[in-house]
């Protein structure tokens, strides 16, 4: 027999075989869906039409730990913000997100959530793919950047003749280009144009959590050699396109012919294939005829080996270079 129960509190431990809450369908139709203490737990959003907005209960009706579900079902966004009408998260479509309230006041209260996304559909959201000649095609989507989430509208971009780059998306929401990706942006592809066609265009996105702060260049680079790729003093993590030095080769090693050393005295220029993050390195100089080798004019693309002397030199001499520090 059916039984209702308007109100009841378990202090203990509640053990049911099965759990079914109220859901309520809403087409989508450009409104504002406003909610309350008495509205469905699970908010389904179905149709396609854009503009759909849900918007959260009046904190101060509802108790802590209160919880909403939204389900977008829809081909379009759904934005979802609080009481105050302030954005909480944009919805793609075939995305769900969980609602819990924290703090119940004021009226927008505090809402702790989580997204989940990487459905099917999701998978092809934001992907380019070239159109005629140089112009990009790209659908729309949902693109979060430091826990901020912008809706990007499907378009074309034209890209420049001849160079290889980036397409991004600033922090506007506005898909671009250019032969550099500037910090603040999200990266969608690279490429490479002839002068009139795209002959390469290779995905660059990332997948990221809703809430994770990017690090800018100037976080990564400053860090000391020996911490962890994630490393920054406000635990910043770094975009793929961004050095770590951690990761660097922090030493170089080599050896001067004999021949290459001109000049009186006798000194031979030293150029790293691929420069140390600073000049700050420590040198090291060996040879098989008896010199007092020392260095000059280091910098950190390379530095000059002096042999002292004026003598041609009949061995080759070795060297290494390795950043200044100690590991742990």
């Amino acid at each position: 027999m059916t039984q209702f129960i308007d109100n009841q509190t378990v202090e203990n431990l509640l053990d049911t075989r099965s759990f079914r809450s109220q859901v309520a369908l809403t087409v989508a139709s450009a409104s504002t869906l406003s909610l309350t203490v008495a509205s469905e737990l699970v908010q389904a959003i179905t149709g396609s039409t854009a503009g759909q907005i849900v918007k959260l209960p009046d904190a101060t009706t509802l108790t802590v730990g209160h919880r909403f579900e939204v389900w977008n079902a829809t081909s379009v966004n759904v934005t979802v913000n609080d009481n105050a009408s302030a954005l909480l998260v944009l919805l793609g479509p075939n995305e769900r997100a969980f609602f819990v309230l924290q703090v119940a006041s004021p009226a927008a209260g505090t809402w702790l959530y989580s997204v989940l996304t990487k459905t099917s559909a999701q998978e092809q959201f934001l992907v380019t793919y070239p159109g005629t000649g140089l112009a990009v095609n790209f659908t729309g989507g949902v693109a979060r950047f430091n826990g901020v989430s912008t809706a990007v509208a499907a378009g074309t971009i034209t890209l420049t003749a001849s160079i290889s780059g980036f397409i991004y998306i600033t922090t506007a929401g506005a898909v671009t280009s250019g032969t550099t990706l500037p910090d603040g942006v999200t990266p969608l592809a690279t490429f490479t144009t002839s002068g009139s066609a795209v002959t390469a265009l290779t995905d660059a996105r990332e997948t990221i959590d809703a809430n994770t702060v990017w690090g800018v260049v100037g976080d990564i680079v400053a860090e000391t050699y020996n911490r962890a790729a994630s490393a920054g003093i406000l635990e910043k993590y770094a975009r793929a396109d961004h050095a770590h030095l951690n990761n660097a080769l922090l030493n170089r090693a080599g050896v001067v012919a004999a021949g290459t050393f001109a000049g009186n005295p006798k000194k031979a220029t030293v150029t790293f294939s691929v420069a140390l993050p600073s000049a700050t390195y420590a040198v090291k100089i060996s040879g098989g005829d008896a010199r007092t080798w020392t260095y000059e004019t280091r910098t950190a693309a390379g530095f000059v080996i002096n042999a002292n002397a004026n003598t041609a030199l009949a061995n080759d001499v070795s060297w290494e270079a390795t950043i200044t520090g100690e590991a742990s």
